[in-house]
């Protein structure tokens, strides 16, 4: 007889069934690269050297450029060849594969000179094939050490040498500036949006619409449209040209390009969060304003006595999501700032992985920019109590 389950042991397999992409999603591109992540930040992990072994060569070649020699030549004799040839400097130059200490001493005691000397004389050589292919074929041992790229560990490196690595510091510095002011802004900010759009007046829909907009559009095109305005001969330099005043360059000048992408910033996002407290003042009993006028409490003493506090949990919310989304803000900077002095470190964090091509260390700062992200956030649970008054 087959296996019977119970009707709550089917509801929770079907529930694990519909579940199942979404957390494989999950397991595949979160909690995966969390520990990849972690793992690297204690290696050299290079990615233009993942490929390396699986690089296309003709050895051939490689050997025509490495000895001088045509094997086609006549009077060409083996002593002759072995007499030039360098297996090392063969592998790392002509053959062109980077190779660490290990593997380095493997091609220097292991590399099987003689019959790939032998080969080349006699035109055996002229098949195209793989790093991993050609080291399996003439390494007379550990040719394991050439299948696939393994990155070396080294410990604490890269960890040290980000603390004395003064664009880390900058970048760092510079997040927390951002964060500092933007925060604390664009919550204010999105607290008088959603106070103005709950309010019973004519046309709100349409003021909640234009509010929301920056937070749907495209972070590339809000960009351009802010290079526009912030750029010397933009609409801002413009209109302060009729001031009498001078053009400043908003965006190249160290001075007041954060700032400016502040700006871009806070009005991006106020009217996201906006709906999240809009949300929260829908659920604030309105006899508690009705009490309120009826003592004769004015506009901003029921802002500031009744609504600010009663929006404790969704202003906790806002202010986590912003701190993470200010710590990690990429996409502005990457399009409007060009110096080095305004950077913040999620931008730091792509240089070094995608232009330095050193993922090692890109991985040690996002660790500590994921560390530093907890800190922060676990204070602010800690010390701003989320629970609501009714």
């Amino acid at each position: 007889m087959g296996v019977r389950f119970s009707s709550k042991t089917k509801e929770a397999i079907a529930g694990y069934i519909f579940a199942a992409p979404i957390i494989i999603s999950i397991m595949l591109f979160t909690i995966y690269p969390v520990f990849a992540g972690l793992y690297y930040s204690f290696t050299n992990y290079q990615p233009t050297e993942a490929q390396k072994f699986k690089m296309r060569f003709i050895p051939e070649e490689a050997m025509m450029f490495h000895t001088s020699v045509f094997p086609d030549e006549e009077d060409v004799s083996y002593e002759e060849v072995a007499e030039f040839f360098n297996p090392v400097d063969f592998v790392l130059y002509d053959v062109g594969v980077n190779l660490n200490e290990r593997q380095i001493e493997a091609v220097k005691n292991y590399l099987d000179s003689e019959r790939l000397i032998k080969d080349f004389l006699a035109g055996k050589l002229k098949e195209e094939m793989t790093v991993a292919e050609f080291m399996e074929r003439y390494m007379k041992a550990e040719s394991n050490l050439f299948k696939r790229y393994i990155p070396d560990f080294i410990g604490l490196s890269n960890f040290k040498k980000m603390a004395k690595d003064q664009y880390f510091w900058i970048s760092l510095k510079n997040a927390f500036v951002y964060s500092i002011i933007v925060v604390p802004v664009q919550t204010l900010l999105a607290i008088l949006l959603a106070v103005a759009a709950n309010m019973n007046i004519r046309g709100r829909g349409f003021f909640k619409a234009v509010f929301f907009i920056p937070a749907i559009s495209s972070s590339a095109a809000i960009s351009m449209i802010f290079w526009l305005i912030y750029s010397k001969p933009g609409v801002l330099n413009r209109l302060l040209g009729y001031l009498g005043m001078q053009p400043i360059d908003w965006l190249n000048n160290p001075n007041t390009a954060l700032g400016a992408i502040m700006v871009l910033n806070v009005w991006t996002t106020a009217g996201y969060f906006m709906i999240t407290f809009l949300a929260g003042l829908q659920g604030i009993p309105r006899t508690i304003y009705e009490a309120a006028e009826i003592d004769g409490a004015k506009f901003w003493t029921r802002f500031w006595k009744i609504t600010f506090p009663l929006l404790r949990p969704q202003i906790l919310f806002v202010s986590i999501m912003g701190i993470i989304g200010c710590m990690q803000v990429f996409d502005q900077i990457y399009f409007l700032i060009k110096n080095m002095r305004n950077i913040t470190i999620s931008y730091y964090i792509y240089k070094n992985a995608f232009e330095y091509h050193n993922m090692g260390y890109a991985s040690a700062i996002a660790m500590v920019l994921f560390l530093i992200i907890l800190f922060i956030t676990t204070l602010q649970r800690k010390f701003m109590k989320e629970e609501a008054y009714f």
